[in-house]
């Protein structure tokens, strides 16, 4: 038989199968929900994809997704994707199956026992650290049991292995992010009119507020010093409370009485959740992106892809070295203070601020180094692994 029949006959040359359950889709929002996203379609383009969703989810994904919708909650989303998972997998076959992140876990070991799917879990980092004795008894030991483990840090990797995950099943595949056009001088003069931005010169954060963002530390040890060195600069704020994250570690509540206490209630500005368009927009017209994250027992920045998402608008990022941040500013560029190091980091951002940068333009190297492609394409190597079709 000439090579090419060989290679039809033994499905080497068909679309995969696969399989994505993950409850980190739109509508709901965020770095995760931004990165499974942009996973499944570039799945899609290799492979036949079914994905189990939470609730709406199907409206934002290709109609050539097949695409079946569970509970947004999250113990709705465990039963309802189980459920969902058995009566799937028994109908047709998957060679692969991706679960989005370790919550997911368990349920791949099911599915790897009752039908032999062959398994690949993503991990973000609170994922596997999580302070709850279920999680660390169940869901821990099932994700040892997975066939590939891609980590999205270098400091991610460690702690899944320090979790008894074997080395030699992870990968690591820093996440990328949209590279935007840079907004011209009339869309940034609308933004700012629209929101009413009171400074010339503004700190941005962006992101769910929680503890381990240290954005109430940050306003107490250091934003009363970076505003006496530049009255005209003020916080902005992109974001809102984590009332759905896994640890319920939200801290609005401690970030209004910190600015309380300093009496810099016109100093600081909070926008909520905007549209992408929107936080595009406040990405560029930043000064700078502040990052001052904190050590968390039970929780930790796996990645820090607001910082990538600040690069691709040409906003430089200033961070504590925490978690995983310093993958992404190893791609990106930007400044690390040593954690906790807030006279540094005071030093760094009025630094920053008082360069006033203009017309910041974005290099081809940074925009290659973290285009959702480059992430695409070394995902699809792990899926091919997992497949054994490498």
């Amino acid at each position: 038989m000439p090579p090419e029949e060989t290679e039809q006959a033994t499905g080497h040359d068909s679309r995969l199968n696969v399989l994505v359950i993950t409850r980190n889709l739109p509508p709901l929002v965020g770095g995760m929900e931004r990165l499974l996203y942009n996973l499944v379609l570039g799945v899609a383009e290799y492979a036949d994809v079914t994905v189990i969703g939470p609730s709406g989810c199907r409206a934002h994904l290709p109609g050539a997704v097949a695409t079946h919708e569970c509970s947004d909650k999250l113990a709705g989303f465990l039963v309802g994707s189980t459920l969902a998972a058995l009566r799937i997998v028994r109908q047709g076959r998957f060679d692969v199956v991706i679960g989005g992140s370790g919550l997911m876990a368990p349920l791949l070991l099911l599915l790897k026992l009752l039908y032999g799917c062959r398994t690949l879990i993503l991990v973000h980092g609170l994922d596997i650290i999580v302070d709850h004795w279920l999680y660390q008894s169940l869901f821990i030991p099932a994700l040892r049991k997975a066939d590939q483990v891609v980590a999205n840090s270098r400091n991610t990797r460690r702690l899944a292995i320090e979790k008894g995950v074997s080395a030699d099943r992870i990968t690591i595949i820093h996440p990328g992010t949209h590279i935007p056009e840079l907004p011209d001088e009339e869309r940034q003069r609308e933004f700012l009119q629209r929101y009413r931005i009171p400074y010339r010169r503004y700190m941005l954060f962006a992101g769910r507020i929680t503890r381990r963002k240290g954005l109430s530390p940050f306003i107490r040890n250091s934003l009363p010093a970076i505003l006496q060195a530049c009255p005209d600069a003020g916080l902005v704020v992109v974001g809102d409370n984590a009332d759905d994250s896994l640890n319920k570690q939200g801290e609005k509540a401690e970030v209004l009485a910190a600015i309380e206490e300093a009496s810099l209630g016109d100093k600081v500005m909070f926008l909520g959740q905007v549209s992408d368009r929107d936080l595009e927009t406040a990405y560029a017209c930043a000064a700078v992106h502040v990052f001052p994250l904190i050590e968390v027992p039970g929780d930790v920045e796996g990645f820090g892809m607001v910082a990538i998402e600040a690069a691709a608008m040409g906003t430089v990022t200033v961070a504590f070295d925490v978690g995983g941040v310093a993958d992404a500013l190893k791609l990106v560029g930007g400044t690390l203070a040593p954690s906790g190091d807030y006279i540094e980091f005071t030093s760094l951002l009025t630094q920053t601020i008082a360069d006033e940068q203009t017309g910041r333009s974005v290099s081809a190297d940074i925009n290659n180094s973290m285009t959702w492609d480059r992430y695409t394409s070394n995902f699809k190597a792990a899926v091919l692994k997992v497949a054994k079709r490498s």
